[in-house]
């Protein structure tokens, strides 16, 4: 059967090879260009024939207006687009939509009721489905009484904790964003009004001068992005997610275990960060640009965390779960406990799964999260870490493609051709002999890939070819086969009702559905020792207690 089966895939094979060999021969080449040209040139003919018995006779005055213009016509620039810029220099970004009146310090039309200062008469114009929206002036004086805050010699001043009404109903930040926000207030406007006594808590006129010029001029993800990155940067940097992530833990309840393990908080606030950055900055610069942030769900996972008391329902981004299975995964390898996880250590990954071959490439070429920080090449960083397992357990999306393509790219012309396909594959084909399997030609894996990637070379793989929506599932397969013998192994044996039920299973992605997997593992080993660790105390109190008899005896 196989016989057959080889005989019949490798005849289409043939019949490729000649006619490649076919059309490279310089006679045909030549006649095929020749008759191209011909054909354009006779096309060009009809299209002429045709369009003169198309256009319709021009009266006698137009042919003269026609005859008599002999004017040249007058070339058209197109401005080039210049961003607008202050009066002092200063590029300054338009919005994308027109605010709304929820959106503005002041109302839109003067008379109107929401104009009126008295919370009395705000009541009355508070926001409905057809009328009007109170400007954000109203709104925080409409709070005033719910926040029980009284004018002090004509100064309205908020206290922090007071202050997260205002970050989560005006600003439309996430609450756990009100310290960090009530900071940035307090230091952009203390940098710009320079004096000897620096302001320390926010008043209703810094407000109304930070509204207007950090959240007015500016829609949703400008402000977030602005909010997050140092005012003197055009760029968010891995440090300037800290303060939220830190708000973050002290406010979650679901994170409120931790208060009292200062290093897993600082390890948590890492994988979160290095998470973002790994979904949202695909260049691995280290530095998301507002850009990136429009193009990401990171709003929506902000927002999420701060309503979801469950922090492991938030799967994007936050998740306890997926934090310690990474850290254990991590802590696992890391068996001299330096942070750093070598060459030797990486290869025990997933029991020995990973070709030595993958490893060096993983450690020479694969992106990593900070370029910056890379110095040696000789070991992985929690965070190069996380960027690998994050890529190892879920090549579906786009990310883990690239960090594959570029590690099987071995000489980096973005092209993946039959000779680095075939030195990868076989050092599988090795070990296939080695632990008695059966062995795979590579010639007969390379044509069920292709037939699964359908790429449009077959002479060679872009990555593009591995993105098509119809082949994202299964276009890890072919990174699978060429380096990692076990999950290959799995492919070649899958149970097609298994991976139906896989399909439609809850989650939304291989890597929640292997974290979930995983962390019911590691908590099922900790148990085992945790009830071991029990026995043993009760074996000794047993000892010590017949210790203790054969003396008084």
């Amino acid at each position: 059967y196989h016989t057959v089966v080889n005989q019949k895939m490798a005849a289409p094979v043939k019949m490729d090879e000649l006619l490649v060999s076919w059309l490279g021969s310089d006679d045909v080449y030549d006649n095929v260009l020749k008759l191209i040209d011909e054909y354009r040139v006779q096309r060009k003919q009809q299209e002429m024939i045709q369009r003169n018995k198309l256009t319709p006779p021009t009266s006698p005055k137009q042919e003269e207006k026609t005859d008599t213009s002999e004017a040249p016509t007058r070339r058209v620039v197109i401005p080039r687009f210049h961003p607008l810029k202050t009066n002092t220099g200063k590029q300054m970004r338009r919005r994308r939509t027109f605010p709304n009146q929820c959106e503005t310090w002041e109302p839109f039309v003067s008379d109107s009721v929401a104009a009126s200062t008295d919370p009395g008469q705000l009541s009355e114009a508070k926001e409905t489905d057809q009328g009007p929206l109170l400007c954000v002036r109203d709104q925080v004086l409409h709070m005033l009484p719910d926040l029980r805050i009284i004018p002090s010699e004509n100064v309205i001043s908020f206290p922090l904790e007071s202050f997260v009404r205002i970050t989560r109903e005006v600003c439309r930040f996430p609450s756990f964003f009100n310290a960090p926000l009530y900071q940035r207030i307090l230091n952009l406007w203390n940098a710009a009004n320079p004096s000897d006594n620096q302001v320390s808590i926010v008043t209703l006129n810094i407000l109304e001068w930070f509204w207007k010029t950090e959240m007015e001029p500016f829609d949703s993800p400008e402000r977030f992005f602005r909010l997050v990155k140092q005012p003197n940067q055009d760029c968010i940097l891995r440090d300037d997610f800290l303060p939220f992530i830190k708000a973050l833990l002290n406010d979650h309840p679901g994170l409120e275990f931790l208060s009292n393990h200062a290093e897993f908080q600082e390890k948590y606030a890492v994988t979160v960060i290095t998470r973002i950055f790994y979904s949202i900055n695909k260049c691995h610069s280290g530095r998301i640009t507002s850009r990136q942030i429009r193009r990401s769900d990171i709003m929506e996972a902000f927002s999420r965390v701060d309503e979801e008391e469950d922090i492991n329902k938030v799967t994007r981004y936050f998740s306890y779960e997926h934090f310690y299975v990474l850290y254990c995964r991590f802590w696992e390898l890391d068996h001299d406990r330096d942070y750093r996880i070598t060459r030797e250590d990486l290869l025990k990954y997933g029991d020995h799964s990973l070709s030595h071959m993958i490893v060096d490439r993983i450690f020479d070429a694969a992106p990593r999260p900070f370029e910056n920080d890379r110095t040696n090449n000789e070991f992985l960083s929690y965070e190069d870490f996380i960027f690998f397992m994050l890529s190892e357990e879920d090549k579906a999306n786009e990310v883990s493609v690239r960090y594959w393509f570029s590690c099987v790219d071995v000489d980096g012309d973005g092209k993946l051709n039959n000779m680095e396909m075939r030195s990868f594959y076989a050092v599988q084909l090795h070990r296939m002999q080695c632990m008695g399997h059966e062995i795979v030609p590579f010639e007969d894996m390379l044509c069920q890939m292709m037939d699964m990637i359908k790429p449009k070379n077959s002479d060679c793989l872009v990555v593009e070819d591995f993105l098509q929506p119809e082949c994202s599932q299964v276009s890890g397969a072919l990174f699978d086969a060429l380096f990692n013998l076990n999950k290959y192994l799995m492919f070649e044996q899958r149970d097609p009702f298994a991976e139906r039920q896989k399909r439609e299973d809850e989650f939304e992605t291989d890597w929640d559905r292997f974290a979930c997997i995983d962390y019911n593992r590691l908590a099922m080993e900790e148990e085992a020792r945790e009830e071991e660790a029990i026995e043993i105390d009760w074996v000794t109190v047993d000892e010590d207690g017949n210790h203790q008899n054969n003396v008084g005896d």
